[in-house]
């Protein structure tokens, strides 16, 4: 088989779904594994995963009413660790890969900052670490007045105090950041394989546990999303290409770490981009569709086209005040027979428009 296929089977194996003789085919690699390669695993980690493979496979060999010995017999997998290091063919390197992430261990689900490498330095301090263990949001003001909550879950690793010619802060899980503007001492958060670098903003950075996608939400100010480079082990392709966006108010990132995907759009509920400045009363009385949009794009910051001229030229009568961006739309499109879709960072209103 071909690592396209070893990949295939391991997948459906995760899922449960492996046929009685699929089992035996894996089971069979793994007792067949050959010596000449080089050990990635110490002797806690080997014993650890054992554990788990004879664990699981005990498991699905139940669900399908198998014998329990004819796959999860003890001895093979250990004279495996006893004998055989990894195997180094394309191949073997694949499956050991996916081996991992088939049979992941409690360390590994955590996928924290303490799995990772720690890129946040205090030359002259110390560093602290905090973790909400609570089931409410956290608050914690950094040295430099900027401000993180962190949510149940969330662990954050800072400096007591900034020094040098950076801010810089590891997060793992969700958190919301209203970071003090400092031009010459930009904010950097680690998180996963990315970067979020800021002069002084607010933000919000969601971990999705579900397929391990990171998402980076902007309320205000200009933020810029990057991949971490040092973050890639010298298995991973990583070109010399930059892999990064930059974002203003109401736009968010979702950063797909298997495919390394950035793909841009906004957040599900836009608020107004600037805190200091209060939104005036939005009455509007038979005014051109194309003057509201630029009124929502002052407060907003989104970015509003229309399909044709004819429908910003339609009109408008109401009051659009203490309503939601998309609520708002939705009433000025239905008054003129139009629609209104989200395209990427920007919103398409359609339609026939008017005479």
């Amino acid at each position: 088989m071909n690592n396209k296929e070893w990949h295939a089977l391991l997948l459906k194996y995760r899922e449960g779904s492996c046929t009685k003789e699929e089992m035996l085919k894996i089971h069979h690699w793994y007792e067949g594994l050959n010596a000449d390669g080089l050990a990635v695993l110490n002797d806690q980690e080997k014993r650890e995963m054992e554990e788990r493979m004879l664990g699981r496979l005990a498991l699905e060999t139940s669900a399908t009413g198998a014998p329990a010995v004819e796959y999860a017999e003890p001895v093979v997998l250990r004279n495996w660790w006893r004998s055989a290091a990894v195997y180094l063919s394309t191949a073997a390197a694949v499956l050991l890969v996916i081996g991992l992430w088939v049979f992941p261990g409690k360390n590994a689900r955590r996928a924290g900052v303490m799995q990772e490498k720690l890129f946040v330095q205090a030359p002259n301090s110390r560093l602290i670490t905090e973790e909400n263990t609570t089931k409410v949001p956290k608050r914690l003001t950094l040295s430099d007045r900027s401000t993180v909550i962190l949510e149940p879950g969330a662990k954050i690793v800072f400096p007591a105090s900034f020094t040098g010619d950076k801010r810089t802060v590891q997060l793992t899980g969700d958190a919301f950041f209203q970071i003090t503007r400092n031009p010459d001492q930009p904010f950097l958060v680690y998180s996963g394989k990315l970067i979020t670098r800021v002069l002084g903003t607010s933000f919000r950075i969601k971990n999705s546990a579900k397929d391990q996608a990171l998402e980076v939400e902007v309320v205000t100010g200009k933020v810029s999303v990057f991949e971490n480079r040092e973050a890639f082990s010298e298995v991973d392709s990583v070109d010399n290409q930059g892999n990064g966006v930059v974002l203003t108010p109401n736009q968010r990132v979702t950063y797909f770490p298997e495919s390394r995907h950035l793909m841009t759009g906004l957040v599900p509920e836009p608020v107004k981009a600037s805190t200091t400045t209060q939104e005036t009363k939005m009455i509007f009385n038979d005014e051109k569709l194309e003057k509201i949009a630029e009124t929502l794009q002052g407060v907003y910051g989104i970015e509003i086209v229309f399909e044709n001229d004819r429908i910003a030229h339609c009109s408008f009568t109401g009051d659009l005040t203490d309503m939601q961006l998309y609520d708002k739309l939705a009433l000025v499109c239905k008054s003129n027979g139009a629609d209104y879709e989200v395209k990427g960072t920007r919103i398409l209103i359609n339609g026939r428009g008017c005479d």
